[in-house]
């Protein structure tokens, strides 16, 4: 028989009670990741493109968690990289296919525990949709060789998609890729042409998924080598005028800025007189070098030579007529009131005739002193104001008349032809363009008439009426004619050109300024050739030799402007 041990009987409770702990603790169970957050990414997607879809994944016992997600029914992604429980994981995909799917996501353990799969994210998967067409890029037209410009193009996503943009620049060379920028935001790109020539500059879009637009319409773009012609320009926006030249060889030009501006023969102003008016039309100096010139205040001014007023006349109505200076200081103007005026050198009215129509046309003074004007129709009138005779063209006469050696006046018409008249007022002949004749003849020492048509033409006439030759400018030539001695014919064009033509019509060159070219040239007594354009500049062009010495070898007839035969000698 045994005996009860005391030690060991208090024991056993507790070794008991001991057990009995570790066996509960060794018996907790782990429990599976909780269910992934709803996937998040973009509920539309575009076939073959990879998009980002970001969950996040928490484990109850604070375990470690991989992630995976499945694209569809079938498409599981693998599984991540080990996470800490909470992180947020992002994983990407590109479908293969269009059509709906729904991502869901999944979380496991270190246990190899998995979660249920989580509530689904709808994803529309449709076909990718290209940048769409971008516009024909934005700059210059034109340029000068080895110098650099800079274009700027745009290009739109219909779904919104980020786009890229690259330039075409037609010399065999294209533009890296620009950056990603938001559909319809402007690039820019810079880039030079070391060849003269027309280059066509067309840009190409892309998107993230690299779907490329078409390539843009071209914008063409002219090259040009450096520009030797000129010798200086200066901001003068005077549009019809033929600057005067004074005997000391300052040029004097009118402005759109209401001002008449003195310049010297290197392009410095020397002064400028404002009024309240356009000053587009030509001054006319005098023999004691008294500026006379139109302002569309509906004045005519008078200024001393260097510049300071002398004296006004209100005409009561726009003038478009610039004024002719006779010998004995006598000034006639005409006005859209349809009126001529003829002034005293003080400003006095001498007398005044009436026409039938508005008054475009300059007048032009014969030897005798018979003033020619066109209108509704061409006056010849005396010097005191008496009609001579009048010749009805059945068109508006807006040509300034040209008078030949042998009196003979040429002048165009609104009906498309160029008259010749007898110094009596009988045709002579008569020429046919295809339009309008705006521009004022000038004749040569050989007797050939030069002039322009709104047929886009620039003629030359022999003097029995029959052409010579002709010129195509392709575009409307209303600037009046300028010969040189050396036979070279200088005259402008709508299509923002000044040309030098041979006189056997011949191109020598062509020089191209901003804006058309409605002026008439004129020449300075060392050949320099003026003439404004409608991009708001004065021009002064190298040229090879001064005025004709022709019956009438320019508008206004001689560098002075008078008007007048023997005017500016």
């Amino acid at each position: 028989m045994c005996r009860r041990n005391p030690v060991r009987d208090a024991l056993i409770p507790l070794l008991t009670a001991a057990l009995l702990v570790v066996g509960v603790s060794s018996c907790k169970r782990n429990r599976p990741p909780d269910v992934p957050a709803v996937p998040t990414g973009p509920s539309i997607c575009f076939k073959d493109t990879t998009y980002a879809f970001s969950t996040t994944a928490t484990d109850p016992d604070g375990d470690s968690v991989k992630v995976r997600l499945a694209w569809s029914e079938t498409l599981v992604s693998g599984w991540s990289d080990w996470l800490r429980s909470g992180d947020t994981v992002a994983l990407t995909y590109a479908w293969p296919d269009t059509g709906r799917y729904e991502a869901r996501a999944q979380a496991m353990d270190g246990k190899l525990l998995v979660s249920i799969w989580s509530r689904p994210l709808a994803v529309h998967v449709f076909l990718r949709r290209p940048p769409e067409r971008p516009c024909a890029p934005a700059g210059p037209y034109k340029g000068g060789q080895d110098s650099t410009y800079t274009f700027a193009a745009a290009a739109f996503h219909t779904d919104s998609i980020a786009v890229a943009i690259r330039f075409a620049w037609g010399d065999g060379d294209t533009s890296n890729w620009s950056p990603f920028v938001a559909s319809g935001e402007s690039v820019g790109v810079s880039h030079g042409w070391s060849v003269p020539d027309t280059y066509r500059i067309a840009v190409q879009a892309k998107d993230t998924g690299n779907a490329l637009s078409e390539w843009s319409y071209a914008h063409s773009l002219i090259i040009r080598p450096p520009d030797t012609l000129r010798k200086w320009r200066l901001p003068s926006s005077a549009r019809f005028a033929s600057p005067a030249i004074g005997p000391d060889g300052t040029i004097y030009v009118g402005s759109s800025d209401s001002s008449l501006s003195a310049v010297s023969a290197d392009g410095a102003l020397i002064w400028r007189y404002y009024t309240d008016g356009y000053v587009e039309y030509s001054p006319a100096l005098a023999a004691d070098g008294t500026i006379y010139f139109r302002s569309d205040d509906n004045h005519l001014y008078s200024l001393t030579p260097d510049g300071v007023f002398k004296w006004r006349y209100f005409l009561g109505s726009g003038v478009t007529s610039c004024p002719a200076l006779a010998a004995d200081g006598t000034v006639y103007v005409g006005a859209n009131d349809d009126y001529l005026r003829a002034f005293n050198p003080d400003s006095t009215l001498k007398w005044f005739y009436l026409t039938g129509g508005t008054i475009r046309s300059s007048p032009a003074l014969a030897v005798d002193g018979t003033v020619y004007l066109g209108s509704d129709h061409l006056y010849a009138l005396n010097p005191d104001g008496t009609l001579k005779w009048q010749y009805d063209t059945s068109g508006s006469v807006r040509s300034s008349p040209a008078i030949g050696a042998d009196g003979t006046v040429y002048f165009g018409s609104s009906n498309d032809y160029l008259y010749a008249l007898n110094p009596d007022g009988t045709l002579k002949w008569r020429y046919k363009t295809g339009s309008d004749v705006q521009s004022s003849p000038a004749i040569a020492a050989d007797g050939t008439i030069y002039f322009g048509s709104d047929d886009d033409y620039f003629y030359a006439l022999n003097p029995d009426g029959t052409l010579k030759w002709r010129y195509k400018t392709d575009s409307d030539v209303q600037s009046s004619p300028t010969i040189a001695a050396d036979g070279t014919v200088y005259f402008g064009s709508d299509n923002n050109c000044l040309y030098a033509l041979g006189p056997d019509g011949t191109a020598k060159w062509q020089y191209e300024s901003g804006g058309n070219v409605e002026s008439s040239p004129t020449i300075g007594p060392d050949g320099t050739v003026y003439f404004t354009s409608n991009d708001g500049y004065l021009y002064a062009l190298k040229g090879t030799s001064p005025l004709a010495n022709s019956a009438w070898p320019k508008s206004h007839h001689d560098l002075q402007n008078t008007g007048r035969v023997g005017g500016g000698e």
